[in-house]
């Protein structure tokens, strides 16, 4: 089992990581509608993101399938 600090710590990584895919979202939308963010590969934000919510799960003990 997971010490209190590192759960602590994994719950704050969800929570960054939910927030990035607001963030992914919002560009993503905002891109269709216009060029507003050229530089932005919301395809691989969007893979990145799944990666990093397997590891937390894997941090968790909880594997998602």
């Amino acid at each position: 089992m997971a010490s209190d600090r590192m759960m602590q710590a994994i719950g704050a990584l969800e929570r960054a990581v939910s927030q990035l895919e607001q963030d992914v979202q919002g560009l993503a939308a905002a891109g269709s509608a216009s060029s507003a963010s050229p530089g932005v590969d919301a395809a691989a934000a969007r893979t990145a993101l799944r990666s990093l919510d397997e590891l937390i799960a894997d941090l968790k003990g909880e594997k998602r399938g």
